[in-house]
């Protein structure tokens, strides 16, 4: 039987034909020894979650927006340690996270269960500005504004209003992309009908 000291386990993938990117991914500095970087994460809701402090919205509009279902009442927080952790066992290759028990990938299950989105219903449109972006920072300018409408606002203002927070809401914390300030456009087409956001896949 073999000694201790001669014994190494190798950490590596057993078929590295499969997992091209492997030289860049994340998991080769834990198997080199650089484990203690815990990764940042970037999202575009700091400033959503500051606006709504300070001028909280405006109950029509808050009506509106909880029956589309994308309206969250606090800032989720997150765990950087748990999505460190998983960047180290996705891969890009495969979309799916490789853990001691085997493969594994979300589903739209855990998503509806997650983020309470409905899963089965109309999928919309949204190749139409595909390439679009807006900066965060013009729509908080301009929902500050006016921060608050007034008690006599007609239902198409509130309905404007609500458009914002909801494009902020799905652009900017459901689907944010990595550039931490820029919400894309391609969102904007479903929130035409906004009687019809509740009811999309």
């Amino acid at each position: 039987m073999a000694s201790n000291n001669s014994y190494q386990l190798d950490p590596g993938p057993l078929d590295p034909s499969v997992l091209t990117e492997q030289l860049t991914h994340r998991s080769r500095d834990i198997w080199i020894g650089n484990d203690n970087m815990i990764l940042n994460t970037r999202t575009c809701d700091g400033k959503f979650w500051d606006l709504v402090n300070e001028h909280p919205i405006h109950p029509r509009v808050l009506d509106v927006i909880r029956l589309s279902g994308v309206y969250r009442s606090h800032r989720p927080v997150v765990d950087r340690s748990l999505i460190t952790s998983l960047v180290e066992r996705w891969r890009p290759e495969t979309h799916t996270f490789h853990f001691k028990t085997g493969e594994a990938t979300t589903t739209l299950q855990d998503v509806e269960i997650l983020y309470g989105l409905p899963v089965k219903g109309f999928t919309p449109h949204t190749q139409d500005f595909k390439h679009s972006s807006l900066k965060v920072s013009a729509l908080n300018a301009h929902l500050r504004l006016q921060p608050q409408l007034s008690d006599l606002a007609t239902q198409d203002m509130v309905n404007e209003k609500a458009r914002c927070y909801m494009f902020w809401m799905i652009a900017g914390l459901m689907l944010a992309d990595t550039s931490g300030g820029l919400l894309k456009l391609m969102y904007l087409p479903m929130l035409k009908n906004i009687t019809a956001v509740g009811s999309y896949s």
